[in-house]
């Protein structure tokens, strides 16, 4: 029988680690002696949040909240996104980070603590925030092994698939080092995690020759990365796109030129404080469509997470979901 409570809250206990499965009982505990009127759920395995949240939606749930990191929340955002690129506008979007990458918070000013962060659930303010689609092929069997069509993509009749996202999605370097992310164990934390991640990725990445169009000006030019930002941060607290509005309807690209190896370690330290945008090879622009073509292997992440390989096409959904802030 279906819960009659508006409220449902979507925990991932293996999240931070396995550090969420003892967060939540006195994150539960807090919220009922606030008078929160909610029920939960527990993901199993990957992809269950998106078929959780697609259920709480079904179900007349309102405040659908994810407890987790950003792969926890991608796949809440993938779940509230009906098959017909909507969200319903009643259904809001809450979030108690609870993982090792807490970089959509950080744009929004919701606390990175958890009992902090669940505060921000009982008031009533919410904003829409845009939302990133991409499409792209599928992993091909050298990369990302294990990780086939999920609840969280959708294929066309092509084969290609698509997925959403609501802070930063890239490729190049930027998808490489997600990978090697998504392979470790995280114990050290996001920030620790991901730059040694870089670091080992920086050793033998080559920098890619690719055909880049943003709102259909097409360049040819060899670069490292293409970040495209709706959120201003990554990789542990990278203010990777510094200028960044998560409601004017636009993207901002940044774009990693053909940095090599020592320019690209000397200013990692830059992005924490968004002063990387100085350097001659680093460029900033603003689009609602991006589309990335390449002859070469280049891996995308959405959120954090490895989703596929160009070709990709990356389309701005603008104001499309609420959230609690």
């Amino acid at each position: 029988m279906a819960s009659t409570a508006k409220t449902r809250l979507i925990v991932n206990p293996v999240s931070a680690n396995g550090k969420t499965a003892g967060r939540w009982p006195p994150i539960q505990e807090w919220l009922r002696t606030q008078g929160l009127a909610f029920d939960h759920v527990v993901t199993e395995r990957s992809g269950h949040a998106t078929e959780l949240a697609r259920q709480a939606v079904a179900e007349g749930c309102t405040l659908i909240v994810a407890v987790g990191g950003e792969g926890t929340l991608n796949e809440v955002v993938n779940g509230l996104v009906s098959p017909a690129g909507t969200v319903p506008p009643e259904v809001v979007l809450g979030i108690i980070p609870s993982g090792t990458g807490t970089d959509f918070v950080r744009t929004l000013g919701i606390p990175r603590d958890c009992l902090q962060a669940c505060q921000r659930l009982l008031r009533a303010e919410t904003i829409a925030v845009d939302l990133g689609e991409v499409e792209f092929a599928p992993l091909g069997p050298a990369a990302g092994a294990g990780q086939g069509l999920t609840a969280s993509h959708a294929a066309d009749q092509t084969g290609r698939q698509h997925r959403y996202f609501i802070n930063v999605a890239g490729l190049g370097f930027d998808g490489e080092a997600a990978e090697r992310v998504n392979r470790s164990s995280k114990a050290l934390g996001g920030t620790i995690t991901y730059l040694i991640s870089l670091f080992i990725t920086l050793v033998s990445y080559q920098n890619k020759h690719v055909e880049l169009t943003l709102d259909g000006q097409t360049a040819r030019r060899r670069l490292n990365s293409v970040i495209v930002s709706n959120g201003c941060y990554f990789g542990g607290g990278m203010r990777i796109a510094p200028h960044a509005d998560l409601q004017d309807g636009l993207f901002d690209v940044i774009i990693l030129g053909d940095l090599n190896k020592l320019e690209f370690a000397l200013n990692v330290p830059k992005v924490y404080n968004g002063t990387h945008l100085t350097h001659p090879k680093v460029e900033e622009y603003r689009a609602r469509e991006v589309r990335v073509v390449s002859q070469e292997r280049m891996l995308i992440q959405a959120d954090g997470e490895l989703v596929g390989m160009a070709p990709a096409t990356f389309r701005l959904l603008p104001q499309a979901i609420r959230v609690k802030i």
